[in-house]
């Protein structure tokens, strides 16, 4: 069921020690050499619940909401009065631009999203590692596969940036080529994230070209970036994949309920990833033909492999539409789960959380061992095979 308070629909409130904030972030001079993210932070603000009256709506604009109808399938004029309905008085537990924590520096994620979703999808995720005193760049990539997008434009007579919006482009799943161009897009997308964290960490300008809301300049020093992590979900996972093996900058990879079709012809790719992976699936995502493929990265012996799956999970249990969902359109939505999604998502963090702090160098975190331990009926280790599913498309609105 959604949670409410002060009147606001929103997601579960991070559970960490820090209350979390976000600005945007989007860079020129155009789409292939930008990069367009929303960076949470912590901060040292307390008590999340005394700033209700500050916290980030869930759609960011008018046309995410069109982009989201879009991807739906609904018709327009009823997908947009239903939509409106579900997501428009909808808020992230966050502040908006607050002011970042200086006391400590903070390891970063690069996240990257799944086909038709974008930058804010998967906020209960990104926040909540946020509040345990991660940096979080979660992208919107502009290589056609988020449901709605943007890029600001010059204009040749006033030269005022206008905004020139992307929907998403509809293609079959299975059209390789162009999955692999867009693969490659992403890709540099990641690599151009990380290089933006390391000039906010060096205190160097920015060809940002966002309306500035936030000073850039109190990221200096902020960042250890000695060992970057990437996680990505579905399509993203792939992403998270490909970028592991094409820049070793990233020592750390999370895949959330990997796509793996794109990468099913890339016999060679398991072994050129020799940093620690987690790979976290939902139950009725996976099929035996995605699985297959999996197993070659999981038995790789260069570092750490794990696979983790969280029993009576559907695809979108890793994003957030199932906090935001009416129980009555939970089915049609696809996020209809066995399993309570606040136990779902829960888990899924604590699993990620687990991964990184191991990884990375920190102490483990106890109560995180004892939660995990506590509901270990709800996850198991390991690949299984089963029968093969009818289908397997990447999609966190299907």
């Amino acid at each position: 069921m959604p949670l409410y308070f002060d009147g606001k629909k929103h997601l579960p409130a991070p559970s960490g020690p820090y209350v979390v904030s976000h600005t945007d972030l989007m860079t020129g001079p155009n789409v292939e050499e930008g990069t367009f993210m929303r960076l949470f932070f912590p901060t040292e603000l307390e008590h999340i619940y005394e700033h209700s009256s500050v916290w980030t709506p869930w759609i960011p604009h008018p046309k995410y909401l069109e982009g989201f109808v879009m991807v739906s399938g609904l018709f327009p004029l009823l997908g947009r009065l239903v939509l409106s309905w579900i997501f428009g008085n909808s808020f992230v537990p966050i502040v908006m631009d607050g002011t970042p924590a200086n006391k400590t520096k903070f390891p970063v994620v690069i996240f990257s999203h799944g086909l038709k979703s974008c930058r804010i999808a998967y906020s209960a995720v990104c926040s909540e590692l946020s509040s345990y005193g991660f940096v979080v760049a979660a992208l919107e990539h502009r290589d056609e596969s988020a449901c709605m997008t943007y890029h600001l434009k010059k204009d040749t007579e006033s030269e005022e940036l206008i905004e020139e919006w992307m929907p998403f482009k509809e293609m079959e799943y299975e059209d390789m080529p162009y999955r692999q161009n867009q693969l490659q897009v992403r890709i540099s997308e990641c690599r151009r994230a990380l290089d933006l964290l390391h000039l906010l960490n060096d205190g160097k300008e920015i060809d940002h070209i966002l309306y500035a809301t936030s000073d850039l300049m109190l990221f200096k020093g902020i960042l250890d970036l000695s060992k970057p992590v990437i996680a990505g979900h579905s399509f993203g996972a792939a992403t998270t994949l490909r970028t592991l093996a094409e820049d070793k900058r990233f020592k750390v990879g999370v895949a959330f309920d990997a796509w793996m079709w794109p990468l099913n012809e890339e016999e060679k790719l398991p072994n050129q990833i020799d940093q620690p992976l987690l790979f976290i699936n939902m139950e009725h995502f996976q099929t035996t033909k995605n699985l297959k493929t999996m197993n070659r990265f999981s038995q790789n012996e260069l570092s750490e492999r794990r696979v983790v799956t969280i029993k009576g999970s559907v695809h979108q249990n890793q994003a957030d539409t199932p906090f935001l969902v009416p129980y009555y359109f939970r089915g049609l939505a696809g996020v209809d789960s066995t399993i309570d999604a606040e136990l779902a998502m829960s888990l899924n963090n604590r699993l990620t959380l687990t991964h990184l702090l191991k990884h990375l160098g920190y102490p483990s975190n106890e109560d995180h061992s004892k939660y995990l331990e506590s509901n270990s009926e709800w996850m198991y280790e390991g690949i299984q095979f089963e029968s093969e599913s009818e289908t397997e498309t990447d999609s966190t609105s299907e």
